[in-house]
């Protein structure tokens, strides 16, 4: 199989952007499992053809859009290349998958579980982060 390395490059970017923003204070394997839900979203198909389309969909990843639209400010190129970090293991497969294969949502503690989500059971609590 042949990379485009800068196909790649702009999933990482895109992967880096959706662990800063939903994950950022989080331990490293909260941030290895954000990452590892938007793989399994890609692998699925349902959510999009390409890793960017599913980070930026409306409405999938909202701190994402949180940082766009300026609510939150946008993160330093220190602490993008950080999280850049964490997602090139996990999209390359150097860390176990802590969530599985299945797991596609997830939420913070903090809120209650979205009543759409009524039918999905709980996988795996990683620090403050939930996922389905």
């Amino acid at each position: 199989m042949l990379m485009d390395i800068d196909h790649a490059n702009g999933d990482l970017n895109c992967i880096a952007m959706a662990i800063y923003a939903e994950a950022h204070t989080q331990s490293i394997e909260a941030k290895y499992s954000i990452a590892q839900v938007i793989l399994n979203r890609y692998r699925n198909g349902k959510w999009g053809n390409d890793i960017c389309e599913i980070v930026y969909a409306k409405g999938q990843f909202v701190g994402v859009w949180d940082i766009a639209k300026g609510v939150h400010e946008f993160p330093s190129q220190e602490d993008l290349l950080k999280e850049k970090l964490i997602a090139h293991a996990v999209y390359f497969h150097h860390v176990t998958n802590l969530i599985g294969n299945n797991a596609y949502y997830f939420h913070d503690d903090s809120i209650a579980r979205p009543h759409t989500w009524s039918g999905k059971s709980k996988k795996v609590k990683i620090d403050n982060l939930i996922f389905y």
